[in-house]
C-alpha cells in the first residue's frame, strides 16, 4: 500500500505533532530568548531605580553634609543588588588631595556604591557616578566643585561607615553629620591663606583618586579655566588651575617679577608697579642702573633707567618685535638728577611722567603715527606694551649699584578670568549606615 494513494485518516495525527512542534519550539525560543531579555529589563528597571534613588540620596547628604539637617534618611530598592558604605581605604581608594608649592591637603571621600550584576551606581565627593559594563563612567548629578574662574569653592564630603545590604527588600540609608573643618584658608596652617600664593610654580593642582576618575575629569573638563588630565595607573584625575601672582609690597628684589594671567580685557590692567631702591653705598654716587625686560615670543620690552647726559638719570622705554615689517618703538624722558635723595623711589606708573618717542614709527599706537613731539605718560605707556606682551608677563631684573636684599618692589594688577584668587576648601564628615 503506498502512502499517497493510502486512504488511512493519519493528517489529524500529522496536525497534533506539528502544533507540538510548533509550541515547543517556541517555549524554547521564549525560555532561550524571551527570559533573559526579560530578567535583563528588570535587572535595566532596577538599575535606573537605583540611580534615581541615589539622585535623592545625594540630594539629602547635601543637607546634612553641607546644611544645618543632623540627619536624613533615604530608602533604596535593592531589587536583588547589593547596597556597601566603603570609606576611603588602600583597597578602595577615595581621596582629594589640593595642592601648591606651599600647601599639600589629602581628604579622604570614600562612597556608598550599589552593585547590581556589571553596574554601579556610587554616591561620592558629592555627586553621583554610574558604571557600566566594561568600565565605562558617567556622571549623573554634579560634585561639590565650584569655580568661577577666580574662586574655587570645595566642600570635600568624608564617609565613613561599615555596612552591606543586599538582596529583595528595601535598604535604609542614613547620613548623619560628624563635624565640619575649615581646611582653606586656615590661619594655623602654613601657606593656607587668601589670596592664594601661586609662588614659583603658579598652579594649584586638584587631584582626585576614584574608581570614577574619567567621569571626574569629564565633569572637570565643564569648568571653564582648567587643564585636565588623566593618570589610569593610579586612576587619578587631575586638575590644574592657574594662580595670580603674589600681590602686595615684597623686600628684596628677585631676578624675576612674573605677573601671571593680567587682565586683557581691561585698558588698564596694571595698578601698581614701584620700586623702592637702597644704594649699596650712600656716599657713592656713581653709575647706578635699573631695569627691566621682558620676552614673549619674537617681542621684547625693556625699560632702562639710569645715566643720560652728564649726572643725570634719564628712563628709557623700549618695545620692538621681529616680523614683517619688524617693529622698533623706543621713548625716553628725564627722570630726576645725580642728586637725588636715597633710595630711589620709581614709580613706573607714574601719571605725570611724560615720555617723548624717539623712534621711527609706532604701528603699535593710533593713531600709528608719531613724531618727536608725541608724547605719553609713563602710566600710558606701560598699560600699553603690558597689553602686548600679556597676559602673562615675566620681568627679569637687573641692579646695578643697588642693594637687591634691602630694596623693595610693590606689584599688584588686575587679574582676568582663570587667574584662582580665593581658595574654600571644607572637609564634611559623615557617618553612614545601612540597614
Amino acid at each position: 500500500m503506498k502512502l499517497l494513494s493510502s486512504e488511512t485518516a493519519a493528517s489529524e495525527v500529522i496536525g497534533h505533532l506539528l502544533i507540538l512542534f510548533i509550541t515547543i519550539l517556541g517555549v524554547g525560543m521564549i525560555a532561550l530568548y524571551g527570559v533573559p531579555a526579560i530578567y535583563s529589563l528588570e535587572d535595566m528597571a532596577n538599575s535606573k531605580n537605583s540611580e534615581q534613588a541615589f539622585t535623592v540620596l545625594d540630594s539629602r547628604a547635601s543637607r546634612v553634609t553641607l546644611g544645618e539637617s543632623p540627619l536624613q534618611i533615604t530608602n533604596i530598592n535593592l531589587g536583588g543588588g547589593t547596597v556597601t558604605v566603603e570609606p576611603n581605604s588602600p583597597s578602595n581608594p577615595s581621596y582629594m588631595v589640593i595642592n601648591s608649592s606651599n600647601f599639600n591637603i589629602v581628604i579622604p571621600m570614600g562612597r556608598v556604591k550599589y552593585i547590581l550584576g556589571d553596574r554601579i551606581v556610587a554616591y561620592e565627593g558629592g555627586g553621583v557616578w554610574a558604571q557600566y559594563a566594561g568600565g565605562g563612567t558617567v556622571m549623573l548629578s554634579p560634585p561639590e566643585i565650584h569655580y568661577n574662574g577666580w574662586t574655587l569653592t570645595l566642600p570635600v564630603i568624608n564617609i565613613n561607615g561599615s555596612a552591606s545590604v543586599g538582596g529583595k527588600g528595601t535598604a535604609v540609608i542614613s547620613f548623619k553629620k560628624v563635624a565640619t573643618i575649615m581646611q582653606y584658608p586656615n590661619a594655623s596652617k602654613t601657606g593656607r591663606t587668601n589670596p592664594v600664593n601661586g609662588s614659583s610654580i603658579g598652579k594649584v593642582n586638584l587631584n582626585i583618586t576614584s574608581d570614577y576618575y574619567k567621569a571626574w575629569a569629564d565633569y572637570a573638563r565643564t569648568l571653564s579655566y582648567t587643564n585636565v588630565s588623566v593618570n589610569d595607573k593610579n586612576k587619578t584625575a587631575i586638575i590644574e588651575l592657574e594662580v595670580i601672582s603674589p600681590m602686595g609690597t615684597f623686600v628684596s628684589i628677585p631676578g624675576t617679577i612674573t605677573l601671571r594671567d593680567i587682565n586683557m580685557s581691561s585698558p588698564t590692567p596694571l595698578t601698581n608697579l614701584s620700586f623702592n631702591l637702597l644704594y649699596t653705598k650712600p656716599a657713592d654716587w656713581g653709575s647706578r642702573e635699573f631695569e627691566l625686560e621682558a620676552h614673549n615670543g619674537n617681542a621684547e620690552l625693556e625699560i632702562d633707567t639710569g645715566h643720560g647726559s652728564g649726572q643725570d638719570y634719564v628712563i628709557d622705554v623700549k618695545y620692538t618685535k621681529s616680523g614683517t615689517p619688524d617693529i622698533d618703538e623706543t621713548w625716553h624722558a628725564f627722570l630726576f638728577d645725580a642728586k637725588s635723595p636715597s633710595p630711589w623711589n620709581i614709580d613706573f606708573l607714574n601719571k605725570t611722567l611724560n615720555l617723548t618717542f624717539t623712534g621711527d614709527s609706532c604701528p603699535t599706537w593710533s593713531p600709528s603715527s608719531c613724531t618727536s613731539s608725541t608724547n605719553f605718560s609713563l602710566y600710558d605707556i606701560m598699560q600699553h606694551y603690558s597689553l602686548l606682551m600679556g597676559p602673562d608677563i615675566v620681568f627679569e631684573t637687573d641692579a646695578e649699584k643697588f642693594s637687591t636684599d634691602s630694596s623693595s618692589y610693590t606689584l599688584n594688577y588686575d587679574p582676568g578670568p582663570g587667574a584662582l584668587t580665593y581658595l574654600h576648601i571644607t572637609e564634611n564628615r559623615a557617618d553612614v549606615a545601612i540597614s
